[in-house]
């Protein structure tokens, strides 16, 4: 979520100081939105079993940055349990000191932003009621702070019943961090309602995942119909989940939007009075979806780039995975001074970030965020796995998916960098950013609160991830892999999916049992660390020594050689996944030989021995660099002389450090 860590955080550094609002003029009233006309549904009928849907009314005061509002939730007990307790998510209590596990957990730093002291979030409920009962002062916080609360029911809700739910509350948005708040005028609104948990677990046996709000959390909840109305000043531009149905103006100069969305598990809006909104269309399975990019006069060029990222993004991952299932798709580009809002996504909505005026076209940094948030979509938004427990099923396989996107749009060498004749490809440059995924003593596989810390989080559960699925893709095919990971998205999509569904996927396309690779690489810590231990080539010749008895004894010296040479060469793998790789061998004559190891036997070594006509004057482990999930590749490639000595080691680093920087970054 976020285009995280890596180029995410190159375009936070670039992100250069905006000009002031007031150079923009005062606000103006703006005439009323015309409704969308479209459904929220390219194609009417549920797409999910809709456990869990919203009628909010919320009215916001764009001087206070508050809104006051009330929402319904319909929730379906799709359990074989009786339920009487609701948790709620208050996640805008994450903000509301320094003492909540969010600002504990983070240090109030967040993706290079930092909390304002002066301007706390908090969510208020001041009623909670199902029929005529007043349930708020039964209700309770659960958990280390006020994220979390727990509302118990008057009766309980029996396995295929539904239960309607009143809150009315209070939301006060923080300065903008950490995907939430405002920045002058702007604001992006976001986990600005009480959001119910989702029942998890054997039926029977079910129990509540409604965690406190960590720093590493992102978000988990169910599927449902969200009819939403905001009342906001006539002079602003909003943005939101879904559709809008209906727009009307009062007389105090105040107007309310309608919008409707649909199979949707959150719904987010942005407002500010000096937007303005740029449109194309996407093509998906012969159908028009609308794509938006909401921007500010001066991003005006950048806005440009994103649309057009974005309708590649949504044409390639419909393509790829199932096709996108709603009207509109939105990008908000924030304003430069805001960048804590950049780079999320939501359901049909998303933010981008990387406007700079160095980021000239060529050099994708823009690009790439927004199909990484539109990606999410897929991953996030369609798919919705647990965040909290497996947040690697959203981050890593969306950037995975991102790289092979990028492929598709702007071919497979320049896919990241094409720019005064430098070109650079996604993977081979995420691989060399992020090099402390491999340093982290934490599997992929890890819930999102357990890392040591977000920088930890970042580096295992998104780029660690993508390696290890590029790498699996290189030993089973790039085709293959495409139909098991299409297989997955159409097989789960809106079922909210776990590590085990995705990899029943890749193994009924693949044809195989891939614990060999999963469980090492998913479920351990460390990866693949290959190294070349020894290699050494010497003279050949005749057997040395005494041969024969009494007059027919013979000594045969080193002096009789035969001209050629005999070379041996052990390869290790110092890590915990066995992956087949292939072993390069350079030859003084020119001529090369590749090896394969294949490693998942069980072996952590191997030995190639040869007689050759020319010695061995480089070994190269893994020359084409498809495994993405290697670390430490110092030793990975070496030269040496006919007698070689320890030097080589030494030089090899030079040789790496060369050939990486060439291959991320090359003319």
């Amino acid at each position: 979520m976020r285009a995280r860590r890596a180029l995410l955080l190159c375009a936070a550094l670039l992100v250069g100081a905006a000009a002031c609002e007031s150079s923009l003029g005062p606000p103006r009233q703006r005439p009323a939105p015309a409704p969308d006309g479209v459904p929220a549904l390219l194609t009417p009928g549920p797409r999910s079993s809709r456990i869990a849907s919203y009628k909010i009314d919320a009215r916001y005061d764009a001087v206070a940055r508050k809104l006051d509002a009330t929402a319904i939730l319909t929730w379906t007990n799709t359990g074989a349990s009786a339920v009487d307790t609701l948790p709620f998510h208050l996640y805008l209590n994450g903000f509301k000191n320094e003492s909540t596990l969010f600002m504990r957990s983070s240090g109030g730093r967040h993706r290079g932003e930092t909390a304002d002291e002066r301007a706390w979030g908090w969510i208020e409920v001041s009623s909670i009621q199902v029929g005529a009962l007043e349930l708020r002062p039964k209700a309770r916080y659960v958990g280390p702070d006020e994220t979390v609360l727990e509302v118990p029911l008057p009766a309980p809700v029996q396995p295929g019943a539904i239960v309607e739910v009143k809150l009315v509350y209070t939301a006060q948005l923080p300065r903008v961090f950490a995907r939430t708040g405002y920045q002058g005028a702007f604001a992006m609104v976001a986990q600005w309602f009480p959001k119910i948990g989702v029942r998890v677990g054997t039926p029977g046996f079910e129990t509540w995942h409604c965690k406190p709000f960590h720093v590493n959390t992102e978000f988990f909840a169910d599927f449902g119909v969200y009819d939403v109305t905001l009342t906001v000043p006539q002079t602003h531009v909003v943005a939101a989940t879904g559709v809008l149905v209906a727009a009307q103006d009062h007389d105090d100069g105040t107007r309310t939007l309608a919008y409707r969305a649909e199979d949707v598990h959150d719904f987010a809006w942005m407002i500010d009075p000096y937007m303005e909104v740029m449109s194309g269309v996407a093509r998906v399975d012969g159908k028009d979806v609308i794509v938006r990019v909401v921007h500010r006069p001066r991003q005006r060029a950048f806005a440009r780039r994103h649309l057009a990222a974005a309708i590649g993004a949504v044409e390639h991952f419909s393509e790829l995975f199932v096709p996108y299932p709603w009207s509109i798709m939105t990008i908000v580009d924030p304003p430069p001074d805001a960048g804590g809002a950049g780079g999320m996504e939501y359901p049909t909505l998303v933010t981008t970030a990387g406007d700079h005026v160095l980021v000239r076209d060529g050099i994708r940094v823009p690009e790439y965020v927004t199909i990484h948030e539109v990606g999410h979509n897929w991953f996030q938004g369609i798919l919705a796995s647990n965040e909290v427990e497996a947040g690697y099923l959203d981050e890593g396989v969306n950037e995975w998916a991102d790289a092979v996107v990028m492929h598709r749009m702007y071919g497979q060498k320049a896919s990241a960098l094409s720019w005064k004749g430098w070109s650079a490809e996604v993977f081979r440059l995420r691989r060399a950013i992020d090099r402390d995924a491999y340093r982290v003593p934490t599997p992929i596989a890890t819930a999102a609160y357990a890392f040591v810390d977000f920088d930890g989080y970042a580096s295992v559960t998104y780029g660690k991830t993508m390696a290890a699925l590029r790498t699996l893709e290189n030993v089973v095919g790039s085709q293959t892999f495409a139909e098991a990971m299409k297989r997955y998205a159409q097989t789960h999509a809106f079922q909210h999916p776990d590590g085990g569904d995705l990899l029943q996927a890749l193994e009924a396309t693949v044809g195989e049992d891939l614990a060999w690779f999963w469980q090492p690489a998913f479920y351990q810590p460390g990866g693949v660390d290959f190294a070349v231990r020894s290699a050494e080539c010497n003279p050949a010749h005749a057997p040395r020594g005494v041969f024969g008895e009494g007059e027919r004894r013979n000594l045969v010296t080193a002096a009789e050689k035969t001209g050629g040479w005999t070379c041996d060469v052990v390869v290790v793998n110092l890590g915990v996944v066995p992956v087949p790789v292939d072993v390069e061998l350079r030859f003084a004559d020119g001529s090369r030989e590749v090896e394969r190891w294949d490693a998942r036997d069980g072996s952590r070594w191997h030995r190639f021995t040869f007689a050759r006509s020319a010695p061995i004057v480089e070994v190269a482990i893994d020359p084409e660099r498809k495994v993405l999930l290697a670390a430490n590749p110092l030793d990975d490639r070496v030269r040496l002389t006919p007698n070689t000595d320890a030097s080589w080691r030494a030089s090899s680093r030079i040789v790496f450090w060369t050939q990486g920087l060439m291959q991320a970054v090359a003319p």
